[in-house]
């Protein structure tokens, strides 16, 4: 059974093993990502390997996925660009470097895939630097690596009771090749140099840490300049097999009318037809189509002999579901009026809303303005967006794709009365000091409790993780709002939420470099337990690891009510529940003493059961 399988649900598996009873047979399929910081050449190497031209290159806009059957011999190896019948099915994701797209970039990794981690290598090399990742930019291409390395090692493991994806070398998977490119803009004589350098730095800066196991053999070469017979880009195609070889999803035993109905769905998707695009300046054309309707999906699989689709729609959506973990479509059975056929028409709505290239239109929306300032996605806008998406129709799929968006957790629409049909984006919020958003809350009154910062620390925070947190919260608790400001309190990395109808319970949940924090504020005397929004949060933290396979590795602290969150020191929780009941005497050896021993800054506000 497929790995992907066997992390779906019990009816999911149970669907797979009685389709699997009618037949099976072998697929082969590889994801190749190419990330990187902006500029390094990455759509360049996209295109050498794909045995194309780079002229007219421009940077890549969110994410570029290019799934073509690119055609490799599984008996020979070889890389072939024309039609055949023995092949595995290629697909390259081409990720932006640009740090405006990183929020959207966690939804299309994957643990069973190739990285090429591309690196323009005459350019300075230092060791990490980055303090703040969140708003701080990377100086230098060792914090881009350290950066990617993160997010990949996060796919490497399972629950806490899954072992490290490793080989027999003791390599970590999924694989990363570090692709050097700009050699060409160093001197001949110096280039051999250069490389030893750049690895020597690397090694140094990797230290003993675990996750460069990742690594493979590092491959140096010129997009704008290549050798004569281009061998260099081969040997990196070669590579690239031998790694997919090794994963474990290389090689999967599939039902057969699986595999039947995943290759009637791409020729669905390479069938053209006549499209009504409302993108602007478009004429009506032919094109791919890239979404199609379930009750479509529903008469393929009857063709493809799954039984009583009419009836029973179990089994086809076990095999879209598994379709959409593998990233070949996009499916979610909570929104399942359509399909998405390519993921490339999704990444191209995300690319509408976080583009960075609007500046000039901008000028003339006071809707953008709105969007940068307090996160809210005016109607006007959201039309104009979506427009310039091409194979879209605005009145066909505009609730379908706000609908996606939600689930993936880039939008979200308040629980507030009165701001409940409004639609918000908390990514896209202009960030502001954090200690000047707290002032909204800085009340001074002697019945005023702040409990002691509640904080998970983690091995490392992928940027996405943190706005689903935030955007659950929103969904389920009311934010904070003045009856007299227009304005709820949601910022970038920050929500502040109110607990009971008067507003005298606040809830503060931020987020601070691989920390998520939250503290409670009293503004009245009075004696409740907050330990189930404590349970809220982990629980939460613990369902994305589920729901994205991603491992996250944290540890519970706590800080004092006043205490800084720039650094991850803190109470650990056996700790802090001891010393909620023994005296203020043996607390002395903390560090924080005044604001754990004060009567109206406490912990146990937090850690009471």
């Amino acid at each position: 059974m497929p790995q992907t399988i066997k992390h779906m649900s019990v009816s999911d598996r149970k669907a797979f093993l009685k389709a699997a009873n009618t037949g099976t047979t072998k697929r082969y399929n590889i994801r190749v990502m190419i990330v990187g910081k902006q500029s390094a050449g990455k759509t360049c190497l996209l295109r050498r390997l794909m045995n194309e031209d780079i002229d007219g290159v421009i940077s890549t806009d969110g994410i570029n996925i290019e799934r073509r059957k690119c055609q490799i011999d599984i008996k020979t190896d070889l890389w072939h660009f024309l039609s055949s019948e023995e092949f595995a099915d290629c697909a390259f994701w081409d990720f932006a470097g640009q740090k405006e797209f990183y929020a959207t970039h966690q939804t299309f990794l994957s643990a069973n895939a190739v990285y090429l981690l591309v690196v323009d290598i005459s350019e300075d090399f230092k060791s990490k630097t980055y303090e703040n990742m969140i708003e701080k930019e990377f100086d230098s291409i060792g914090e881009y690596i350290d950066f990617w390395l993160d997010n990949i090692h996060c796919y490497c493991t399972g629950d806490k009771k899954t072992s490290m994806q490793r080989n027999d070398e003791m390599d970590l998977n999924p694989p990363v090749i570090i692709v050097g490119t700009g050699i060409d803009k160093i001197l001949l004589d110096d280039r051999e140099k250069r490389k030893s350098s750049f690895l020597q730095h690397l090694n140094i800066s990797m230290s003993k840490q675990e996750k460069r196991r990742h690594f493979r053999k590092p491959h140096f070469l010129s997009n704008k300049i290549p050798s004569k017979n281009k061998q260099e880009f081969e040997e990196l195609r070669t590579d690239i097999l031998c790694k997919t070889k090794a994963l474990s999803n290389w090689e999967e035993n599939l039902p057969i009318r699986w595999i039947v109905l995943e290759k009637e769905m791409y020729r669905k998707q390479t069938e053209t037809a006549i499209l009504f695009s409302e993108a602007e300046g478009e004429t009506p054309r032919c094109e791919n189509k890239k979404v199609i309707l379930y009750t479509e999906a529903e008469c393929l699989a009857s063709e493809c002999s799954f039984p009583d689709v009419q009836k029973e729609t179990s089994e086809l959506d076990s095999f879209l579901k598994y379709e959409h973990e593998i990233g070949n479509i996009v499916f979610f059975k909570e929104v399942k009026e359509y399909i998405v056929l390519d993921p490339e028409w999704l990444v191209d709505v995300f690319r509408c809303f976080v583009s960075h290239d609007y500046n000039g239109e901008a000028l003339g929306m006071p809707e953008w303005a709105v969007l940068d300032e307090t996160g809210k996605l005016e109607d006007a806008l959201i039309e104009k967006l979506l427009k310039k998406v091409p194979s879209l129709i605005l009145t066909k799929h505009k609730q379908y794709l706000l609908k996606v968006m939600e689930e993936f957790g880039i939008i979200v629409k308040p629980k507030n009365d009165d701001f409940r049909n409004d639609i918000y984006m908390p990514c896209m919020i202009k960030p502001r000091p954090f200690q000047e958003i707290l002032r909204k809350v800085d009340v001074k009154s002697e019945y005023c409790k702040r409990s002691s910062w509640f904080c998970l620390v983690f091995n490392f925070l992928p940027p996405s993780y943190f706005n689903h947190i935030l955007v659950s919260f929103v969904k389920n608790k009311q934010l904070l709002h003045e009856k007299n400001d227009s304005k709820l309190s949601i910022y970038r990395n920050v929500g502040i939420f109110q607990l009971n109808e008067t507003g005298s319970e606040i809830l503060v949940i931020c987020l601070s470099k691989n920390l998520i924090a939250m503290q409670v504020i009293q503004l009245k005397s009075e004696n409740v337990c907050y330990s189930y929004v404590k349970n809220r949060l982990i629980n939460l933290v613990d369902l994305i690891k589920q729901r994205y396979r991603i491992n996250v590795i944290y540890e519970i602290r706590f800080k004092c009510a006043d205490g800084s969150l720039l650094d991850n020191e803190g109470i650990g929780y056996d700790e802090a529940i001891v010393k909620v009941n023994i005296d203020a005497q043996i607390m002395k050896k903390c560090i924080q003493v005044k604001p754990f021993t004060d009567h109206g800054l406490r912990y146990s506000l937090i850690l009471k059961v």
